[in-house]
């Protein structure tokens, strides 16, 4: 029972300090996923809408059709037709059995849609309370995803710990089967931008991780680590070293395993200096907190530090503009006309060296006279993947022609602003940037700025003076970019060299000395 409940500590322990530094990294860019999560989970009713069209049907066509709806046990039916006289007035369908049914006359049809509406609930207006405050949420559920997996590497508090890492899972478990089952949020945001799961792999992940908490949630005193004995100095080892190979190996970031293996060292440290179990265990924790708290604070008011996006700095942009084709075996599938056999034949061949065969040679006159086609199917190897940047478009403002992909790829170093809401855009260093733009300009150097608020982009460049354009681009691939509004992203030729957050603008010198 120890030796099992140490190892659902040791993993439980690592995967969730790594989760919680990951989402600390990029506490803005987890609020934006919690604000997915409200939008689509809110509930939603059906209101109909009523519309008519004139048509012109025999009274014959009109019975049929309330006749064919009684059969189908469809009364509705019967009321969707109603004749229209000349004299304007309205008589029901159903009531013109003493009319000719060859006589041609105008009928009214009557179709009903149904038009999604939110309902003003409960749940939806907490939903949206919720939405508001997803960074303050972000930010405590990395503080506290992080501090419980250090507590639970380390055995401190489990009666407590155990029990909220319990809770926790269970609720992460339900949610990630409800996206999944319901395909509600393509991606859990667990890692973040570090590594994508689909929903299904996202909930089996959840199912594993609640497995390994469920006991030590049923039996946290007989896995207390409180002591420092034999089997508390392994796990002080062994826990830091798999943090640390799972968080450079996987993650190709060496801060969480760093982290693991610094607060593993201040355990025996303090334990031996202070030998009392309570001082110990309140040194770790308040540290963590502490260490994790600021943490998070620094990577929301600078950027994160360690930077998974596409524009991230040092990244070539032309190559995460080409999307992942579809690898796939293509059949055709064939019935025999005499026989009535359905037989499969491989049409189109991917070879392990990348060659695709296109093999039609069983498709003969005499086949074709013996058989008909009925359907084709395709064994995907590789699925299609969209291109890690698709939707960078920067519309011109003037022309309405997509400016991006040049912006891309042209030579030498510029500069993109990125102010992807402007009434919420930061307007503190407004004066900076609209200098640094003033000297961009008197050397040659592009500066452009980019915006999804297109109806306030020409008041708000009025009213703060600005020397430059705004383009026209999604708010949701402007975020991707910069997590700052405003931005400074500098290219140059094809490659983002550096980024920076507003509360770190620079000056113009100081940014070209990258452009060497």
């Amino acid at each position: 029972m120890r030796s099992l409940l140490v190892v659902c500590r040791l993993l439980l322990g690592v995967l969730l300090i790594i989760s919680g530094l990951v989402k600390s990294n990029d506490p803005l860019g987890f609020s934006y996923k919690l604000e997915e999560y409200f939008t689509v989970f809110k509930t939603t009713d059906s209101i109909p809408d009523t519309t008519y069209t004139l048509r012109r049907l025999s009274l014959g066509q009109v019975q049929a059709l309330i006749e064919e709806g009684r059969k189908t046990k469809l009364p509705d039916l019967e009321g969707k037709y109603t004749i229209v006289y000349p004299n304007g007035l309205d008589v029901p369908a159903d009531s013109l059995a003493s009319v000719h049914p060859d006589t041609l006359v105008q009928v009214k049809e009557r179709t009903i849609t149904y038009t999604a509406h939110v309902p003003d609930t409960w749940f939806n207006r907490l939903c949206d309370k919720l939405h508001d405050r997803a960074l303050l949420l972000a930010s405590v559920i990395s503080v506290t995803e992080t501090l419980l997996g250090t507590l639970i590497l380390f055995g401190y508090y489990l009666p407590v710990t155990s029990l909220l890492n319990l809770i926790m899972m269970l609720f992460f478990t339900f949610l990630t089967y409800y996206s999944a089952r319901y395909n509600k949020v393509t991606d859990c945001g667990c890692f973040g931008d570090a590594l994508k799961l689909t929903p299904w792999q996202s909930f089996w992940k959840d199912v594993v991780l609640l497995a390994f908490a469920i006991p030590l949630a049923l039996f946290p005193r007989s896995a207390n680590g409180s002591t420092l004995d034999k089997a508390e100095k392994i796990v002080a080892i062994v826990g830091p070293l798999i943090g640390l190979i799972v968080s450079v190996r996987i993650f190709d970031w060496w801060l969480p395993g760093l982290y693991m293996v610094g607060m593993a060292a201040l355990r025996v440290a303090v334990h031996y200096a202070f030998f009392e179990d309570a001082v110990v265990k309140g040194f770790i924790a308040t540290l963590s907190l502490l260490l994790v708290s600021f943490f998070t604070w620094y990577c929301y008011n600078h950027l994160p530090v360690k930077d998974y996006r596409p524009w991230a700095p040092g990244n070539g942009l032309p190559s995460r503009l080409v999307p992942t084709p579809e690898v796939a075996d293509i059949y055709m599938i064939y019935k025999n006309k005499e026989t009535g056999e359905v037989k499969e034949f491989l049409a189109v061949k991917n070879e392990p060296d990348g060659r695709k065969i296109n093999d039609f040679s069983w498709m003969t006159e005499e086949f074709l006279k013996t058989h008909e086609f009925v359907d084709q199917r395709k064994k995907i190897i590789k699925p299609f993947k969209e291109a890690p940047i698709h939707d960078f478009d920067l519309e011109d403002p003037e022309t309405g022609e997509p400016y991006g992909k040049e912006f891309i790829n042209k030579k030498g170093c510029r500069f993109l602003l990125v102010a992807y809401d402007l009434s919420k855009t930061n307007t503190e260093k407004m004066k900076e940037i609209n200098a640094f733009a003033t000297k961009a300009a008197r050397q040659n150097v592009e500066f452009i700025a980019a915006t999804a608020s297109r109806d306030q982009a020409e008041a708000f460049r009025h009213e703060h003076q600005n020397p430059f354009r705004y383009y026209y681009n999604d708010a949701t691939a402007l975020k991707t970019i910069i997590r700052s509004n405003p931005g400074l992203v500098m290219l140059k030729d094809t490659v983002v060299v550096k980024m920076w957050h507003y509360r770190d603008f620079p000056t113009f010198e100081k940014a070209m000395k990258h452009c060497r």
